[in-house]
């Protein structure tokens, strides 16, 4: 689960998140990466992947052991830009991984990912199939949509 948000300076989109990943499951690997924060004016020592690097840009792990106190501290972490921005959860627990939709150019927020090869739509995108609308995406019209499976 997870929460989009819009840096406040510079607009720039990104996620923060948390994600079970069973061992063995993580594509890429993680890196130790020691960089000068311009947000902090220090050093700082992150852990990045790989594959999200490539794909998407900078990335930034943290293992949370969820019997450790820290899983509190990381669902509070989430938990806070939800409320400083308003912003919907994105939950995927039991979604269909794929479901194909045409789309309509007016749901289609910006571009993103390497080479803006991938898109981000609106919430309340419109799904149709072969010109005919299903509906608002939701979990009976994803029910109605044909699926793709990888």
């Amino acid at each position: 689960m997870g929460v989009w948000e819009r840096a406040p300076k510079t607009n720039r989109l990104h996620f923060h998140g948390l994600f079970n990943i069973p061992d063995g499951t993580m594509p890429g690997e993680i890196i130790e990466v020691r960089d000068y924060s311009t947000q902090y004016n220090k050093m700082q020592t992150t852990f990045q992947n790989t594959y999200f690097n490539e794909r998407f840009g900078r990335s930034d792990f943290k293992e949370i052991n969820p019997y450790e106190k820290r899983l509190g501290s990381a669902i509070a972490y989430l938990v806070k830009y939800l409320e400083k921005t308003n912003e919907k959860i994105v939950y995927s627990k039991n979604l269909p991984m794929y479901f194909v939709s045409d789309i309509l150019e007016d749901d289609i927020i910006c571009p993103i990912g390497m080479e803006d090869k991938k898109i981000l739509l609106s919430d309340k995108f419109k799904c149709l199939v072969e010109g005919e609308y299903m509906g608002e995406v939701c979990e009976e019209v994803i029910e109605k949509m044909p699926k793709a499976y990888s």
